[in-house]
């Protein structure tokens, strides 16, 4: 039921009343075929259940952003609907009009911060600013209007009871572990689902070691409060029905303080079910109560059908019920359990994984087997010891999270698999479920170790460059044929690079180089800085900065790697390629202007011009530059002269580009390109673009 419920959510959402065809071919067949038409109507009541709520939840979304937005200077209170979070340009958060005056409340807009503003979700503000137009998404939720605040005011107004204890846990537990390094960021991870603090590198690393649902709080994390308030709560919770409607009111006072991520809401509606079942005086299974969920959750809020972290969450814990029955008498009962349970959640996510990201960690029962237990350790100590502000407790709390990274930095290079190992997989599991042909099912699971294993990563052929294919960015990766490696900026996303650094097999660097301080080519570098072993840093020279750049010098810094500015003028070696440093020659009002420009070829190749994203002032300082393959500045847009780009005369012109609202690349650019006769190559279209240097 729970599935059908599902399916028709998942309609409804991707093709709105194409699902009204389906509706009508269910009613059909309950008319013609009679001994089935009880069946098939509960069925088709449940199937345009989930249609509706999630076609709903569709027309929703997208009348927020065909709302029209009046531009110009705005006074008006507002109410939070998030906690306001810290981006590459500034803090954020979306808000709704509250009263709503001329404004819907049910069209959430950006609010857009210099500074850290005050306040957290479901609380009041009064702002004053300038209202633009734009519509998008933030973190996938939709907006219409951009506020760019210049005063704010928190307004003390009291909130349900519910919500100021939710807030309290939450903002106590994120001020003691509030800037004190990685593990103590996790551990907020752990407590309260905040990762804002955690490196997006150690994020991406949990990821590729199968260990992100640990900051997502679950069944045990809810079974752990329940617990502390219990204790906490004494007389007041004797009795089984007194001690149900204690865990009831916790759990939607967890909901708050958790920030009602995907995978809270599984956990708290199953466990309230249960709760409430024990006040009722009837019970529920655990596959029951699953189901109820799932129909409950997705029905009330249609756009949980398509919510990646609700699938996962919901297949992981149909995956851990399913292990569970499978499990190995032959082993002893906790670890017998603790590994089918990893196997079954692993299985079940699989499909999901490998849709959405390419790929999942091939060894990730292995992590699990080890960082579970930390975790729930952790997480007990942590609790405790911020809920009492036991230093002590904190730090042992912390001390695990450490470990617990230090688990996901290790696997993060560890083998990925993707569809082609599914057959192989399945057939494990067939042979498992079958006693006589666990043997089997051990010989094939090694099979696909050994072959997993022996693909390896991707290598270059040196001496050559790759420009990554890392979004709205740049990111280039420069080998010599002694395997001497060279990156020069990081892309937007830390998490991207680690991706391609490991599929490449890169492990350390030599030489890296931030070409100036935009985000779009500063921030994945924090992939690289701590996580790696890098020989020099080049930083950016003055006068210009960013939060993104002032960050990559902070880690710089706190990490001891060598740095200083770009050498202008002067030439470096690396192994057989000579690295000519030409810009910038001067100081530039525009930051995009002040890039690192190189020049970098082995005698006798192809000479390749790095150009980060140089401007026309910065190219007309540098007339008369000859290349054979040139990376376009900044993502191909309309800021360079077209003139310049046809007499670099290179023979191909590659634009590291993504998606983007900004036009580019530039028709123009690619016209006065293509007329130079250079060969035009983006890697929104192509991926990453392995350009050879070996002499030809």
């Amino acid at each position: 039921m729970a599935a059908l419920v599902w399916g028709g959510a998942v309609a409804g959402r991707w093709w709105g009343w194409a699902g009204v065809i389906v509706v009508a071919l269910a009613s059909a067949a309950t008319a013609v075929l009679p001994p089935w038409r009880p069946m098939l109507g509960i069925a088709l009541v449940l199937a345009v259940a989930g249609w509706w709520s999630g076609h709903s939840a569709a027309l929703r979304e997208q009348a927020i952003l065909d709302f029209v937005t009046a531009e110009g200077p705005v006074d008006l209170p507002v109410r939070l609907l998030v906690d306001p979070r810290q981006g590459d340009y500034g803090w954020w958060a979306l808000a709704v009009a509250d009263p709503a005056g001329a404004r819907p409340d049910s069209i959430p807009m950006l609010l857009s911060f210099e500074d850290e503003p005050p306040g957290q979700a479901g609380q009041h503000l009064e702002v004053v600013g300038r209202m633009a137009g734009r519509t998008g998404r933030a973190r996938g939720d939709p907006y219409s209007g951009v506020l760019f605040v210049t005063q704010i005011r928190l307004v003390d107004d009291k909130q349900a009871p519910w919500w100021e204890a939710g807030n309290g846990i939450r903002k106590t537990a994120l001020e003691r572990l509030h800037g004190r390094g990685a593990e103590h960021a996790l551990l907020a991870g752990f407590l309260v689902g905040d990762t804002s603090e955690v490196p997006d590198a150690d994020l991406e690393a949990m990821r590729r070691t199968g260990l992100s649902h640990l900051v997502a709080v679950s069944g045990s994390n809810v079974s752990l409060f329940l617990m502390l308030t219990l204790l906490a709560a004494g007389p007041l919770a004797a009795g089984p029905r007194r001690r149900a409607v204690i865990g009831l009111i916790a759990l939607a006072v967890l909901v708050v303080a958790t920030r009602w991520e995907p995978s809270v809401v599984r956990a708290c509606a199953m466990a309230g079910l249960v709760l409430a079942g024990r006040v009722g005086g009837w019970a529920l299974d655990t596959v029951t109560s699953l189901g109820v969920t799932v129909i409950g959750v997705v029905v009330l809020f249609g756009e949980m059908a398509t919510d990646v972290g609700f699938t996962l969450s919901v297949l992981a814990t149909l995956g851990v019920l399913v292990g569970g029955m499978l499990s190995s008498p032959s082993m002893p009962r906790f670890l017998g359990s603790a590994l089918a349970a990893t196997l079954g959640a692993q299985v079940a996510v699989a499909p999901v994984l490998l849709t959405v990201f390419g790929s999942m960690p091939l060894m990730a029962p292995v992590t699990n087997l080890v960082a579970v237990p930390i975790v729930a350790v952790s997480t007990a100590f942590g609790a405790v010891g911020v809920a009492l502000g036991f230093e002590m407790l904190i730090g042992v709390a912390a001390a695990g999270a450490g470990m617990v990274l230090s688990v996901a930095r290790m696997g993060a290079s560890w083998p990925q698999i993707g569809w082609e190992a599914v057959p192989i997989a399945l057939a494990v599991a067939l042979f498992l479920a079958v006693s006589r042909l666990r043997p089997f099912a051990a010989l094939v699971g090694a099979a696909l170790v050994g072959f997993t294993l022996m693909s390896g990563p991707s290598r270059l052929p040196p001496p050559a460059a790759v420009i990554f294919d890392v979004g709205q960015g740049d990111a280039i990766l420069v080998v010599s044929n002694d395997h001497r490696t060279m990156l020069v900026d990081g892309g937007p996303d830390p998490a991207i690079l680690e991706q391609k650094l490991s599929a490449y097999g890169i492990t350390r660097l030599d030489l890296v180089v931030l070409t100036h301080v935009h985000a779009d080519h500063a921030t994945g570098l924090e992939a690289v800085i701590g996580r790696r072993p890098v020989g020099e840093i080049w930083l950016p020279s003055p006068p210009h900065s960013t939060p993104a750049s002032r960050r990559v010098r902070l880690l710089t810094n706190e990490t001891g790697i060598p740095s200083r500015h770009a050498p202008v003028g002067h030439t470096v070696t690396l192994g057989d390629l000579v690295v000519e440093v030409l810009a910038p020659v001067r100081r530039y009002a525009s930051p995009n202007d002040q890039s690192v420009v190189l020049l970098i070829h082995a005698p006798g190749g192809p000479r390749l011009l790095l150009t980060g994203d140089i401007e026309t002032y910065a190219q007309a300082d540098l007339a008369g530059l000859k290349a054979d393959i040139l990376k376009v500045p900044h993502q191909g847009a309309a800021t360079s002269d077209t003139a310049w780009l046809a007499a670099v005369g290179a023979d191909e012109a590659i634009i590291s580009v993504g998606p983007n609202d900004f036009g580019h690349p530039s028709d123009g650019v690619i016209a006065a390109l293509r007329s130079a006769g250079s060969k035009v190559t983006r890697t929104d279209v192509e991926g990453d673009v392995v350009v050879p240097l070996a002499p030809r």
